[in-house]
């Protein structure tokens, strides 16, 4: 709901003059005038479009209405769109500023000659300075370049809406990302210029402490990796849940209602009540069906299995077959109970379930005439309301159930509808069921079911990009602190080293520190995994569904996780191998 005002010149008086266009063709809205207050309840939160006189008038209305008000500002990452925008994308950018900024401290802490260079040809601190931060020139470059390209396509997109929102979008997160970066290239210069000229014309073993820096940044990128695999898995899993084409085709003329949870009082029981006689007055009329995917008990202890309730209507529009090629209709039949192909669940235990719980406040009659079958090989369309159901289950139990209006509560069928899975025919008749009803005012948009896929087809899209990228980084910046940290430690301990090869130690006491510091990153990075893992499996009490793909890919995102740390760790392995043949080689030739 927005209230909106005829200020001249203001967004609300070309609203309310021309009208306010759609998000998309397949959304309504209407538009009302602040009139109108008295007849809705303004309980809830608001978003003030303007400046503050908009807010002031905001709440100077609300007051007058004899409501408490407070206000505060929307934080500025949020108005430019930022706080959104990143979503997803956090481990990606934290992993590159954290490889880059060990980088900058190997080229300065870690190679002080190029500033004792500079510091014999009588240059001061200042100066070099500036000189090293010269070069983030190239990044500006990047940035000058990428802007313009940018701003093309948001022009194309939604015509440049707004120019000054992009350009403080734009500045904050160029600063944000070239910070940290120009922060640690500073300190790192600093402290090169503080090593003794004759140390660091000599290349100076790198110092303990940035030795330290090493080990330790190891961490957040071996766990970064770790967080990148699951997401890009569960990414996939979403992605391969559904295809927008397939979608489309199965949700057919289907539309969701969006119900409008706030500002209404939805923390009384009247309230959904009220929406579930809507949902079932719907579905006895025909203008709705059900389709609802849900765990339920086999009736062996805490074990659960996906299941998708249905109604006669859904059958309809689904080709559902049953073992023997038949098509399911349900007519003439009360409750049934179809199971998977190849399942070992007991049907009796089953129905007893069923009957004890989700079937509750069906009819004793009814619970009393349920049947047993068996489904063919296939998939079953579950129309999702969002990417934490799979849109087609091939391991589900079809419980059809003809007349829901009796067999379920209002109360049920009212959380149905506002997650999308009391499903309406077609938007012609949505409208004519909500026109009929007296709750034309508890829902905020009609939305196609296609639509819907099709949206969360592109976002999943957009994520598996995301976690590909982040993956990638992830691996390569483990796998360069890997190597860097080698590396540094022969730089400085490279003596030792070479003394105890010469007085034939063993490799694995010769590099008995490195290969204690390797074990110890991966018995974390590997107690995390399974942590991760523990947490997102399927647990059968609901917290974690295995109707969600994120949650059934666990094991799967478990085990990528566990080959890209064995990958880092090979090359980990493989640095400290060759790094100290490199040693062993360059001291024993007089180097």
């Amino acid at each position: 709901m927005a209230l909106v005002t005829d200020a001249p010149a203001s967004r609300g008086e070309s609203w309310l003059r021309d009208g306010y266009a759609d998000f998309s063709s397949a959304m309504t809205t209407d538009v009302r005038p602040m009139a109108d207050l008295d007849q809705f309840d303004p309980t809830g939160t608001y978003d003030v479009f303007g400046d503050e006189r908009a807010r002031r008038a905001t709440v100077v209305a609300l007051t007058r209405v004899g409501y408490d008000v407070t206000s505060e500002r929307t934080p500025l990452l949020r108005r430019v769109g930022i706080a959104d925008g990143i979503n997803g994308a956090l481990g990606l950018i934290a992993v590159l500023n954290l490889g880059s900024s060990v980088l900058c401290l190997m080229g300065t802490v870690g190679s002080p000659r190029r500033c004792a260079v500079r510091r014999l040809h009588g240059r001061g601190t200042a100066s070099i300075l500036l000189a090293e931060l010269a070069e983030t020139r190239t990044a500006l470059l990047i940035v000058a370049i990428a802007t313009p390209c940018a701003a093309i396509g948001l022009a194309f997109h939604n015509g440049l809406a707004d120019v000054m929102t992009f350009g403080v979008a734009v500045a904050i997160l160029s600063g944000a990302l070239l910070a940290p970066l120009v922060a640690t290239h500073a300190v790192g210069t600093l402290v090169a210029c503080r090593r003794p000229m004759a140390e660091a014309l000599r290349g100076a073993r790198p110092p303990g402490p940035l030795l330290v820096v090493l080990q330790g940044a190891r961490v957040p990128a071996l766990l970064l990796l770790v967080a990148a695999a699951f997401d890009l898995v569960g990414a996939v899993a979403v992605v391969r849940s559904g295809s927008a084409e397939r979608d489309l085709r199965a949700a057919g003329e289907t539309v969701q209602l969006w119900v409008t949870p706030d500002p209404r009082p939805v923390d009384t029981q009247s309230y959904w009540d009220r929406i579930g006689d809507f949902a079932g007055r719907a579905l006895v009329h025909g203008d709705a069906l059900l389709a609802a995917p849900v765990e339920v008990s086999t009736g062996h202890g805490r074990s659960v299995a996906p299941a998708l309730f249905v109604d006669s209507g859904y059958l309809q529009l689904q080709d559902v077959r049953a073992e023997d090629g038949t098509r399911l209709t349900n007519a003439g039949r009360g409750i049934s109970v179809w199971l998977p192909e190849h399942t070992d669940i007991d049907s009796d235990r089953l129905v007893q379930a069923l009957s004890e719980w989700e079937l509750r406040d069906a009819p004793a009659a009814a619970l009393a005439g349920i049947t047993v079958g068996r489904l063919a090989a296939q998939e079953l369309y579950s129309y999702p309301g969002d990417s934490t159901s799979r849109a087609w289950l091939d391991d589900a139990i079809l419980i059809v159930v003809p007349e829901p209006a009796s067999a379920f509560s209002a109360d049920l069928l009212g959380s149905w509808l506002s997650s999308g899975d009391v499903v309406f025919g077609s938007r012609v008749a949505a409208e004519r069921a909500i026109r009929a009803s007296d709750v034309d005012r508890e829902f905020s948009a009609v939305v196609d079911v296609g639509q819907v896929a099709a949206e969360e087809a592109r976002i999943a899209a957009r994520m598996v990009g995301i976690g590909v990228a982040g993956v990638a980084s992830a691996f390569v910046v483990s796998g360069a602190l890997a190597a860097l940290s080698a590396i540094a430690h022969r730089r400085r301990y490279g003596r030792a080293h070479f003394a105890k090869v010469a007085a034939g130690t063993p490799f694995l006491r010769a590099n008995g520190s490195l290969l204690v510091i390797e074990a110890m990153l991966l018995t974390v990075s590997a107690v995390v995994t399974i942590n991760t893992w523990w947490g997102l499996r399927p647990d059968g009490a609901g917290l974690h569904s295995s109707l969600d793909p994120v949650t059934q890919t666990a094991g799967v995102a478990a085990a990528f996780a566990a080959g890209a740390l064995a990958l880092v760790c090979v090359t980990s392995l493989a640095a400290i191998a060759t790094t100290a043949r490199g040693v062993a080689r360059t001291r024993g030739n007089g180097s």
